[in-house]
């Protein structure tokens, strides 16, 4: 790809994320469509979601797209209208940059919601290599809510473990 057709592609891939959660498709098994493959080779990280360690795609013990479905399900039962409240991004010749205010009401009227921040970076094909995760501290009380714990968690399988909980509880399988 050259610099305008990556670009493009990363204006796509955002686009394609904001789109999906907005119409809460995700919660349904919706993908973030074409513009997101992930490289062989590539890899993950979060301080609040694997701790200090580097993880490659490939070690996840749930695939991306099931395990973005499986935390949609899981926000959306304490929250039935989670969905971003506000998104910014920032395309770049190697990636994007990302900045999502996600926002929910309870059935009791409370509403809650916090930051995430996503650094992606990807190759010459657009496939991810890197993909990066951040979230403010608002996100503790949110989780405490949604699934009864918080992080920060540590390894894959930490968070997967405690959407598993919170669906299993409620009857809901992904």
């Amino acid at each position: 790809m050259n610099l305008e057709q990556r670009l493009a592609h990363h204006v796509r891939m955002a686009e394609a994320y904001r789109d999906a959660y907005l119409r809460q498709g995700v919660q349904d098994g919706e993908a973030f469509a074409d513009a997101w493959k992930f490289a062989d080779d590539g890899v993950y990280l979060s301080p609040y979601f694997t701790g200090d360690q580097v993880f490659p795609f490939s070690e996840f013990p749930t695939d991306t797209a099931k395990a973005s479905t499986m935390e949609a399900k899981a926000y959306s039962l304490k929250f039935p209208d989670w969905k971003p409240a506000g998104f910014d991004y920032w395309p770049a010749s190697n990636g994007l940059v990302m900045k999502t205010r996600w926002e929910g009401q309870t059935e009791e009227g409370v509403r809650m919601g916090f930051y995430s921040y996503s650094c992606v970076q990807t190759n010459d094909e657009g496939e991810l290599t890197r993909w990066e995760t951040h979230v403010n501290d608002e996100y503790n009380a949110f989780l405490d809510v949604a699934i009864g714990v918080h992080g920060p968690f540590h390894g894959t399988g930490e968070y997967v473990e405690a959407l598993e909980r919170t669906l299993a509880a409620a009857g809901v399988t992904v």
